[in-house]
């Protein structure tokens, strides 16, 4: 599934929501954005879009762009310990 592209002003929205909430950081290496005015920042899915497709605030972080490349498509390592918590807590899928 592809995304659709975003007009200028809806990323103008986003990005400036997303500023307000988390600063002018890079969501997973906390480099600042505005120290460093060349760094390019793009919009990145916390959790991927094969898993929660849309552009909603509450998904969408500020990323540079090696970091968002880096990241891919795969779960956020926080996600993961997250899931991998309730499932062993609640037992599913253990062998009695």
């Amino acid at each position: 599934m592809s995304r659709p592209r975003l007009d200028e002003a809806t990323r103008g929205y986003l990005q400036c929501s997303i500023v307000a909430r988390d600063g002018r950081r890079c969501f997973y290496c906390a480099r600042n954005f505005k120290k460093t005015p060349m760094r390019r920042k793009t919009l990145d899915h916390y959790i991927p879009w094969w898993i929660w497709p849309g552009w909603d605030v509450d998904n969408l972080v500020l990323a540079c762009e090696g970091c968002n490349l880096a990241k891919g498509a795969a779960l956020p390592w926080p996600l993961v310990w997250l899931l991998l918590a309730t499932f062993r807590r609640d037992g599913w899928g253990l062998a009695a």
